[in-house]
């Protein structure tokens, strides 16, 4: 369950001012459909750095096949899913639609996070390539472009998204409707259109001719910032009492936003994003990784939730400051001031909006310190009684029976290295001597010549024994002594540690909020 909230936790977090994070490999591709006959994938577009970037993906070729299948005998939806469902992604792409193995290249590609897989079909009819949408809200107001298309006569005349039209060949888009727009820009072969930026500044006259297989569409806006943005663009056909009217419907909890939700379903998403993981935490405080991401999550709502804020009230005072309601100085508080002493009928829409805002972040602000402070007392005190590393050097997955059965003539023990004699060694108990073990093992077909080593320990084994259990020891050089026979023997010299030590070696503390 935990790993459930950590997944929604990190895929949710930035819901609010971003797009869910994708899998692609960076390409835009269109179908040019003709009666009669399926035609190749075209790449309209490749996204920057993306995978197909990197391999060198030409705009404008043709994708003759996808792991071998030839996408003219494949509709959209069998294309998008081959690029989507396999690991990595063979295509064959040429310049001409009619292949040949000489105007051909092969790419081998990978989707990656961040990046997606376009296809759509396209009519031979001749558009300019933009999307146009108006807010549905009782104001006057100008054209949107919400979408340019990459290779358009739009794109290639400098046309940007998010910028207004405000008229096309001379006719006022203020008052007409998206269906009404479209149908000027769709049935003039050629056209004039007054383009300015979101506050209806810096106009610019474009003229333009449709291109075959480019759309002219209705499309919304992909982020209910924009609104934000273009208010005071809309501030010049309207009066003042009805653009506020207007846009604190926006935020009113039953105004539906660009991804199909209402604010109120979207404000209780969040706060259970943020509920559910803390009940979590409540119940099992100990687990520092969880903690750093709900700890990191927390901030980043509070980080979002002040953004709207500010640029809600910013919105606002850039209205009233255009209508000399307020001057450029004024603080947040004398905007709200404003609104709650005006005679707009829905203005509790917008106050209670930041209120919400409000009481959201002081509550998750005192959850994120809560978390940070147990969390750092907790790891503080780890830290404190973790057991002290002594060994200078550590010696990792290394099979001890090279060492003890002699495999190895040349391979020595490293000095003050660690190593583990398993019960799967074939290690055997010589001699209890004092302070220690004499260990030796078998001989076999595999050695004859098998070691013996000394193991300083306060553990006891009877002569014969089998080590059977986990035995962490430390090389310490050699021993000296003299055997039954007389003979001055030497071996080599081993101190078992704690265990808790090894297992610090090989998986270190992890510390989320101490350095």
């Amino acid at each position: 369950m935990k790993k459930v909230f950590l997944i929604i936790l990190t895929l949710l977090l930035l819901h609010i001012t971003a797009d869910a994070k994708s899998f692609g490999t960076g390409i835009e591709a269109v179908r040019k459909s003709s009666l009669g006959k399926v035609r190749p994938l075209q790449i309209r577009a490749v996204q920057t750095n993306s995978p197909a970037a990197a391999a060198g993906i030409p705009e404008n070729w043709y994708i003759i096949s996808i792991n071998g299948e030839k996408t003219d005998s494949l509709s959209d939806i069998q294309c998008l899913s081959l690029l989507n469902n396999s690991e990595k992604i063979t295509l064959t792409v040429s310049q001409q639609e009619i292949s040949n193995a000489l105007n051909e290249k092969t790419v081998i590609l990978s989707n990656r996070e961040g990046f997606t897989n376009t296809i759509k079909s396209v009519l031979k009819k001749k558009g300019i390539g933009i999307s146009i949408y108006k807010y549905n809200l009782d104001l006057s107001m100008p054209l949107l472009i919400t979408n340019v298309e990459h290779g358009s006569p739009a794109e290639l005349n400098g046309i940007k998204k998010n910028s207004l039209i405000q008229k096309i060949n001379n006719v006022s888009t203020i008052n007409l409707s998206e269906k009404e727009c479209l149908k000027l820009i769709n049935n003039s072969k050629k056209l004039n259109i007054e383009i300015t930026d979101l506050e209806g500044n810096n106009s610019k006259i474009y003229s333009l001719e449709g291109k075959d297989y480019f759309l002219s569409d209705i499309k919304n806006a992909e982020k209910d910032g924009i609104l934000s943005k273009s208010m005071i663009g809309f501030a010049k056909y309207n009066s003042i009492d009805r653009l506020l009217s207007e846009y604190f419907k926006t935020v009113s909890p039953n105004h539906v936003r660009v991804n199909k939700k209402t604010n109120k379903e979207i404000r209780d998403e969040d706060i259970k994003k943020i509920e559910e993981p803390y009940l979590q935490y409540k119940s099992n405080q100990n687990d520092m990784a969880f903690n750093k991401y709900l700890y990191d999550g927390i901030n980043t709502f509070i980080w979002q939730y002040k953004e709207l804020k500010k640029w809600h009230i910013q919105t606002v005072k850039d209205i009233l400051v255009y209508y000399g309601k307020l001057n450029k100085t004024a603080s947040e508080q004398e905007v709200l001031n404003y609104v709650k002493t005006s005679d707009i009928s829905n203005k509790n829409y917008y106050l209670d909006a930041i209120s919400f805002y409000d009481k959201s972040i002081s509550s998750w602000d005192k959850w994120a310190k809560e978390i940070y402070n147990y969390s750092l007392s907790y790891e503080t005190k780890q830290k404190k009684s973790a057991t002290k590393i002594t060994t200078p050097y550590f010696i990792d997955n290394v099979d001890f029976r090279e060492i003890l059965w002699g495999w190895n003539i040349a391979k020595q023990p490293q000095k003050n290295g660690i190593y583990v004699i398993s019960k799967g060694s074939g290690a055997k108990v010589l001699q209890s001597v004092t302070g220690g073990i004499l260990v030796t093992a078998e001989p076999s077909e595999l050695s004859s010549n098998a070691r013996v080593i000394y193991i300083t320990t306060k553990r006891q084994f009877a002569d014969g024994d089998w080590i059977k259990e986990n035995l962490f020891i430390v090389f310490e050089g050699y021993y000296s002594y003299i055997n039954t026979l007389g003979v001055n023997r030497k071996i080599y010299k081993f101190k078992e540690l704690p265990q808790a030590e090894y297992w610090n070696r090989v998986k270190t503390n992890i510390f989320y909020f101490i350095k």
